[in-house]
């Protein structure tokens, strides 16, 4: 039953679509620590959105979330690095991503 399955999904005109994406464009996320004060920068491109994730934990099973003043960030026309600002209690550690799109993260 299972090969009558595949032959018929063949026959139905099912193909497999291979499709390259260049990269957008490599950004570095800059992040500072003073304390319970974290500055986060980076340099961001016209037309293009960004968003910062963060978890308070490593590890494959990390629950990313949405950092709420650094969502969909535009970037800049005059190429100056954006900077956004976290704050936490002194001893907890965070860890951060950056999020680059040309559309609007959908929250």
């Amino acid at each position: 039953m299972a090969l009558v399955g595949a032959a018929w999904l063949v026959l139905a005109g099912c193909k497999t679509i291979h499709e390259e994406v260049e990269p957008i464009r490599e950004t570095t996320l800059t992040v500072a620590r003073s304390g319970g004060d974290v500055t986060l920068s980076w340099i961001g491109v016209r037309g293009m959105y960004y968003s910062v994730t963060y978890t308070d934990a490593r590890g494959a099973k990390a629950q990313w979330k949405l950092l709420p003043d650094a969502v969909n960030v535009r970037g800049l026309a005059t190429g100056e690095p954006i900077v956004v600002q976290d704050r936490l209690p002194a001893a907890q550690p965070r860890y951060y991503r950056l999020l680059q799109d040309a559309k609007p993260l959908v929250p």
